[in-house]
C-alpha cells in the first residue's frame, strides 16, 4: 500500500521534516538534561556516602584509666595544627635553633625520658641542651595527633622517628624513637614521654 508521504508536495514534506527534526531535538535535549541531573544526583549520593564513611572513621580506640573521668572514652583525630608544629620543631631541632624550639614549648615542659627519669625542662634549657652536640638528626616517620572525645581541645601527638646525636667528643647516639607530645590549650608542648630501642 503506498504511504501518505508519496502524495505530499515538496513544501509540505519539508515542513513535516522540520517538525520531526524539532521534536527530535527537543527530545534529545530533555534526555541530555535528565542525564545531567542524574549525574548530579549520583555525585551528591557518592559525596554523602564518602562523608559518612569519613565521619565514621574519625574516632577509635579507648582511653582506659579507672581513676580518670575520661575512662572508656574513645579517641578522635585532632587538627589544631599539631602536625605542622611537630614538623617545625623537628626542623628547628636539627639546626639547633634555640629561639624556635623555645617558642613551641610551654614555660615548663614535664619530660619523662627513656629511662623513666622525670625532668622539668624550661625554655632556657634548650641552649644548654644543644651546647652538648656537634650535630643532631631527628627523622620523622609518622605523626598522629589525637585527643579524647568530648573533652577540651588539649591534645597529644604520637611521633615515630629515628634520631642520631653526635656529641662534641665524637660519641654517636642512634635510636628508634616512639614519643608522645602533649599540647596544652595554648598549643604549646607541655609534656613529653619518650621510649626507644637500639638500631642494630
Amino acid at each position: 500500500m503506498p504511504s501518505q508521504k508519496m502524495f505530499l508536495n515538496p513544501k509540505k514534506e519539508q515542513i513535516l521534516h522540520s517538525k520531526i527534526d524539532l521534536d527530535t531535538l527537543r527530545l534529545l535535549f530533555l534526555i541530555k538534561q535528565k542525564k545531567h541531573i542524574m549525574k548530579k544526583v549520583l555525585f551528591m549520593i557518592a559525596l554523602a556516602t564518602s562523608m559518612t564513611q569519613m565521619n565514621a572513621q574519625t574516632e577509635g580506640g579507648k582511653y582506659l584509666d579507672p581513676k580518670s573521668e575520661f575512662n572508656g572514652k574513645p579517641f578522635v583525630f585532632s587538627n589544631r595544627g599539631e602536625t605542622e608544629a611537630i614538623i617545625k620543631l623537628v626542623e628547628a631541632y636539627n639546626r639547633m635553633d634555640v629561639k624556635t624550639c623555645s617558642s613551641l614549648s610551654a614555660e615548663k615542659v614535664n619530660l619523662t625520658d627513656f629511662d623513666g627519669n622525670k625532668i622539668v625542662m624550661t625554655q632556657k634549657d634548650w641552649e644548654g641542651y644543644f651546647a652538648q652536640y656537634k650535630s643532631l638528626n631527628w627523622e620523622i616517620k609518622a605523626i598522629v595527633p589525637v585527643r579524647i572525645k568530648d573533652t577540651d581541645p588539649s591534645s597529644g601527638v604520637f611521633v615515630v622517628a629515628t634520631e642520631t646525636r653526635i656529641s662534641k667528643d665524637g660519641t654517636v647516639w642512634k635510636k628508634e624513637l616512639n614519643e608522645f607530645f602533649m599540647f596544652n590549650l595554648d598549643m604549646k608542648i607541655d609534656a613529653i614521654y619518650q621510649y626507644y630501642q637500639n638500631i642494630k
